[in-house]
Protein backbone atom coordinates (compact mmCIF):
# COMPACT_ATOMS: atom_id res chain seq x y z
CA UNK A 1 0.00 0.00 0.00
CA UNK A 2 1.63 3.60 -0.83
CA UNK A 3 1.73 5.95 1.98
CA UNK A 4 -0.56 9.19 1.68
CA UNK A 5 2.94 11.24 1.63
CA UNK A 6 3.96 9.20 -1.73
CA UNK A 7 0.71 9.43 -2.93
CA UNK A 8 0.98 13.38 -2.21
CA UNK A 9 4.13 13.72 -4.20
CA UNK A 10 2.78 11.60 -7.40
CA UNK A 11 -0.12 14.47 -7.57
CA UNK A 12 2.30 17.36 -7.38
CA UNK A 13 4.29 16.01 -9.76
CA UNK A 14 1.89 15.82 -12.24
CA UNK A 15 0.18 18.82 -11.41
CA UNK A 16 3.50 20.33 -12.12
CA UNK A 17 3.46 18.20 -15.41
CA UNK A 18 -0.22 19.65 -15.92
CA UNK A 19 1.48 23.30 -15.26
CA UNK A 20 4.07 22.49 -17.89
CA UNK A 21 1.41 21.16 -20.63
CA UNK A 22 -1.05 24.13 -19.84
CA UNK A 23 1.84 26.38 -20.50
CA UNK A 24 2.99 24.97 -23.44
CA UNK A 25 -0.13 24.47 -25.34
CA UNK A 26 -1.81 28.28 -24.51
CA UNK A 27 -2.10 30.34 -27.14
CA UNK A 28 -0.29 33.84 -25.35
CA UNK A 29 1.45 32.56 -22.29
CA UNK A 30 1.98 34.96 -19.78
CA UNK A 31 5.30 36.71 -20.25
CA UNK A 32 7.55 38.90 -17.25
CA UNK A 33 7.95 42.02 -18.26
CA UNK A 34 11.25 42.64 -16.81
CA UNK A 35 14.12 41.02 -15.06
CA UNK A 36 16.00 38.03 -15.50
CA UNK A 37 11.97 36.20 -16.14
CA UNK A 38 11.60 37.92 -18.84
CA UNK A 39 14.12 35.73 -21.21
CA UNK A 40 12.61 33.18 -22.69
CA UNK A 41 15.47 30.21 -21.40
CA UNK A 42 15.53 31.22 -18.17
CA UNK A 43 11.86 30.12 -17.71
CA UNK A 44 12.08 26.96 -19.92
CA UNK A 45 15.12 25.92 -17.77
CA UNK A 46 13.26 26.73 -13.82
CA UNK A 47 9.95 24.92 -15.18
CA UNK A 48 12.34 21.87 -16.05
CA UNK A 49 14.38 22.20 -13.11
CA UNK A 50 10.92 22.11 -10.52
CA UNK A 51 9.60 19.23 -13.08
CA UNK A 52 12.64 17.41 -11.93
CA UNK A 53 13.01 18.14 -8.32
CA UNK A 54 9.39 16.97 -7.67
CA UNK A 55 10.14 14.17 -9.99
CA UNK A 56 12.50 12.74 -8.20
CA UNK A 57 11.54 13.65 -4.58
CA UNK A 58 8.05 11.46 -5.90
CA UNK A 59 10.08 8.59 -6.91
CA UNK A 60 12.91 8.51 -4.18
CA UNK A 61 10.22 6.14 -1.91
CA UNK A 62 9.44 4.31 -4.73
CA UNK A 63 12.81 3.37 -6.79
CA UNK A 64 15.40 1.34 -4.77
CA UNK A 65 18.29 3.83 -5.25
CA UNK A 66 18.22 7.51 -5.11
CA UNK A 67 20.64 7.63 -8.10
CA UNK A 68 18.26 5.41 -10.04
CA UNK A 69 15.47 7.92 -8.75
CA UNK A 70 16.77 11.36 -9.58
CA UNK A 71 17.89 9.62 -12.79
CA UNK A 72 14.58 9.18 -13.69
CA UNK A 73 13.53 12.59 -12.79
CA UNK A 74 16.25 13.71 -14.97
CA UNK A 75 15.00 11.35 -18.34
CA UNK A 76 11.50 12.64 -17.73
CA UNK A 77 12.43 16.37 -18.16
CA UNK A 78 14.10 15.82 -20.56
CA UNK A 79 11.98 13.66 -22.68
CA UNK A 80 8.70 15.56 -21.32
CA UNK A 81 10.80 18.69 -22.51
CA UNK A 82 11.17 17.35 -26.02
CA UNK A 83 7.40 16.42 -26.07
CA UNK A 84 6.17 19.30 -24.99
CA UNK A 85 8.28 21.79 -27.97
CA UNK A 86 6.81 18.49 -30.53
CA UNK A 87 3.23 19.60 -29.37
CA UNK A 88 4.22 22.91 -30.02
CA UNK A 89 5.67 22.66 -33.39
CA UNK A 90 2.91 20.03 -34.77
CA UNK A 91 -0.49 20.32 -32.82
CA UNK A 92 -0.31 24.43 -31.50
CA UNK A 93 -1.05 26.68 -34.45
CA UNK A 94 0.17 29.61 -32.26
CA UNK A 95 3.03 28.53 -31.21
CA UNK A 96 6.32 26.67 -32.52
CA UNK A 97 8.94 23.84 -30.86
CA UNK A 98 12.32 25.56 -30.85
CA UNK A 99 15.54 23.09 -30.34
CA UNK A 100 16.74 25.88 -27.89
CA UNK A 101 13.96 25.46 -25.79
CA UNK A 102 14.61 21.74 -25.40
CA UNK A 103 17.87 22.02 -24.43
CA UNK A 104 17.31 25.03 -21.85
CA UNK A 105 14.47 22.29 -20.27
CA UNK A 106 17.05 19.52 -20.36
CA UNK A 107 19.76 22.04 -18.71
CA UNK A 108 17.08 22.83 -15.89
CA UNK A 109 16.74 18.81 -15.76
CA UNK A 110 20.14 18.84 -15.39
CA UNK A 111 20.88 21.33 -13.08
CA UNK A 112 18.71 19.56 -10.33
CA UNK A 113 20.27 15.84 -11.40
CA UNK A 114 23.69 17.50 -10.19
CA UNK A 115 22.49 18.99 -7.64
CA UNK A 116 20.74 16.00 -6.41
CA UNK A 117 23.82 13.73 -6.55
CA UNK A 118 25.99 16.46 -4.92
CA UNK A 119 23.95 16.50 -1.75
CA UNK A 120 23.42 12.57 -1.52
CA UNK A 121 27.19 11.98 -2.18
CA UNK A 122 27.76 14.05 0.55
CA UNK A 123 25.03 13.02 2.88
CA UNK A 124 26.29 9.29 2.08
CA UNK A 125 29.78 10.20 2.91
CA UNK A 126 29.00 11.93 6.00
CA UNK A 127 26.31 8.35 7.21
CA UNK A 128 29.59 6.65 6.08
CA UNK A 129 31.74 8.26 8.73
CA UNK A 130 29.14 8.63 11.57
CA UNK A 131 28.29 4.66 11.19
Amino acid sequence: MIRICVKFRLVLFVLAALAILWLSVMPNPPVPKTGMLSWDKVQHALGYAFLAAVGGWALLPLVPSPVRAWRYALAIAVGYGALMEGIQAWFTPSRRGDVGDIVANGLGGLAIYGLARLISGRLFKQHRKEG
